[in-house]
């Protein structure tokens, strides 16, 4: 017995590590090379893409996840999940390689469709590893660390990504016509006075891409050698049966209702975000990054904070929190103007705090909820209607991009008034979040007097009450 027990602790250690590994390899692929990556915003700003083009962009992202019941398809009858996702994960992220080949197009706005292909097709294929990942992750990692698992894997991958990204957006930066004079004197250092000309930057953007898929694809051959278990023998089930089966869960729709609305209201205005810093408050990308930088160090400060409040607690108390916060974040937007945007600093740790906790239970809410042996395919599902949803209102927003507002003191410039209608469906969306039961869950308001009570026992050295989870 405690052979196996220990063979049990062993394979989750390794599974552990490996993990992150191969994440960090995979955090910096999509830091510079996914959708939402600053890098693909810079190159599609440099070939003068249009609202409407953002608006494709960021929904192509979302649409991916309709990809990942796919996964469950695929893998319906396969003893092993872990081939197939190396294999697929591979075909997408191989794809990326050739973004450059944007530029050699006539018309920049073939090239800017070409983009838009090619990353629609990669994002896919993605989705659908993404769906095969997260089945066997959750076998691999018991419920009751899964919380603290994800964020510190995600602490760790920020991190590196954070970095790297970093060092590149100053170089990318480097080929702006006005350069201040640390980078003169950088450039002087090198000697690349020719090199660093702004015809260069979309093609040293390139070869971003280029190095980007080669490190996404060394992360896969890492990913390899991470263990599986042994999928459970269960009586042969129609793969029509298995996707109609979450719908019989009276609590998977409770939570899907949630979702939904969750990822429309993020949806409204999400494919303005990086084009309103760089071209309506002139940010540059070093800027920009510093806007992103604030934003990852928040995060990295606070996964501790999420992995344990979930643990503990459970996922719909937190889910309240970030949707507190998450509708007051596009508010402060509303007070930003070119030249006047130092109010982004404090919301970008706001924000930062808010999506660490909703990136955790993003991918922990419907694992908590799905039948056991199940999760696959609630996932998949979850991601997929949601995720459609989000590109529903992405499209609307660039489809219905509106006109500037006057609000009497204040001219609110077309961006603002969508942030500003986005924050507020934000909010509303905690009254569909009222009907999720989490069986294992405390209500928000003793988990708030539970951490109350240890910030005090903490402070005074004194700890009068131990709070049992249910």
């Amino acid at each position: 017995m405690k052979k196996t027990a220990s063979r049990k602790n062993s394979i989750i250690h390794q599974g552990y590590r490996i993990s992150i590994l191969e994440g960090i390899f995979a955090q910096v692929y999509g830091n510079l090379a996914q959708i939402g990556s600053s890098f693909i915003t810079k190159l599609m700003v440099i070939m003068g893409a249009t609202p409407m083009h953002y608006s494709l962009l960021s929904a192509l992202g979302q649409a991916s996840a309709i990809w990942q019941p796919l996964g469950v398809a695929l893998t319906h009858k396969l003893k092993q999940r872990k081939m197939a996702c190396i294999w697929i994960t591979a075909a997408g992220r191989i794809l990326t390689l050739f973004l450059g080949l944007a530029l050699l197009f006539p018309l920049r706005e073939h090239g800017i469709w070409f983009i838009l292909i090619l990353l629609a097709i990669s994002a896919g294929l993605q989705s659908m590893g993404a769906n095969i990942w997260i089945a066997w992750i959750s076998d691999l990692i018991p419920l009751s660390i899964r919380g603290r698992f994800f964020s510190r894997r995600n602490q760790i991958l920020i991190s590196v990504g954070l970095v790297l990204s970093y060092i590149l957006s100053f170089h990318v930066d480097l080929f702006e016509p006005a350069k201040g004079g640390l980078k003169q004197l950088y450039i002087g250092f090198l000697h690349a006075e020719g090199f660093f000309s702004p015809q260069n930057q979309a093609w040293f953007l390139a070869g971003i891409f280029v190095f980007a898929t080669l490190i996404g694809l060394g992360g896969l051959f890492v990913l390899g050698r991470q263990p599986e278990r042994p999928m459970r023998n269960v009586a042969p089930q129609r793969l029509r049966s298995r996707y109609s089966e979450p719908f019989h869960d009276k609590n998977f729709r409770l939570l899907l209702g949630f979702g939904i609305w969750w990822m429309l209201a993020i949806g409204v205005g999400s494919p303005f975000w990086g084009p309103y810093m760089l071209k309506k408050l002139s940010m540059s990308l070093f800027e920009m990054q510093m806007y992103g930088t604030i934003h990852m160090v928040a995060s990295l400060l606070s996964f501790q904070f999420w992995g344990k409040f979930i643990d503990r607690f459970g996922n719909k108390s937190a889910m309240k929190i970030c949707v507190a916060l998450g509708g007051l974040n596009p508010m402060f937007w509303l007070f930003t103007s070119a030249g006047n945007y130092n109010i982004l600093w404090f919301e970008g740790l706001l924000s930062g705090f808010m999506w660490a906790g909703t990136g955790i239970i993003t991918t922990n809410f419907i694992l908590s909820i799905a039948a056991k042996g199940k999760e696959q395919v609630y996932s998949g599902l979850y991601a997929a209607l949601t995720g459609s949803a989000m590109m529903i209102s992405t499209l609307a927003s660039g489809v219905f991009y509106p006109g500037k507002m006057d609000i009497g003191l204040r001219i609110l410039e077309p961006e603002q008034v969508v942030f500003g209608i986005g924050g507020i469906m934000r909010w509303l969306a905690i009254i569909p979040l009222f009907f999720v039961v989490e069986k294992r869950g405390i209500p928000l308001r003793k988990a708030l007097a539970a951490s109350l009570l240890f910030v005090i026992g903490r402070v005074s050295g004194y700890w009068p009450i131990r709070f049992k989870r249910m």
